[in-house]
């Protein structure tokens, strides 16, 4: 066989291995309050820094629709804050509200350190 046939075989076994290696990974799934209370307070800053820059960067490369205005409103509302208070707000969340450790970290800073997506009202106020 020559080399380009040999070369051709082992391009092609490298790319099954690599697309049955990628559907073997799990979906990326939010974070949420029961990873959030275990991360340091530097992967918490990390987080939020993240999730600012991921805003900026939509909001400076433009473009429509509800995701851009998402982001335009996130960061707009949070440039009073600094990224500490974001996290103790979040901190805050989870502690007085263990049983909703399971609501992502990203809806708790948009119903809590924004006005974007409303507070949720108390159980005792919801609607039947």
């Amino acid at each position: 066989m020559k080399f380009k046939g040999k070369v051709s075989i082992l391009a092609l076994a490298t790319l099954i291995a690599l697309a049955t290696a990628a559907q073997a990974v799990p979906p990326m799934q939010a974070w949420e309050g029961t990873q959030w209370k275990e991360l340091t307070q530097e992967i918490k800053v990390a987080y939020i820094q993240g999730m600012g820059n991921m805003a900026s960067f939509e909001n400076t490369v433009g473009g429509g629709g509800r995701a851009a205005c998402i982001s335009r409103s996130f960061v707009e509302e949070l440039k009073g804050k600094s990224v500490g208070q974001v996290v103790s707000d979040i901190d805050k969340f989870y502690q007085e509200n263990p049983a909703k450790l399971k609501t992502p970290v990203i809806e708790v800073v948009l119903r809590q350190c924004t006005k974007i997506c409303p507070a949720e009202p108390p159980a005792a106020e919801k609607k039947k």
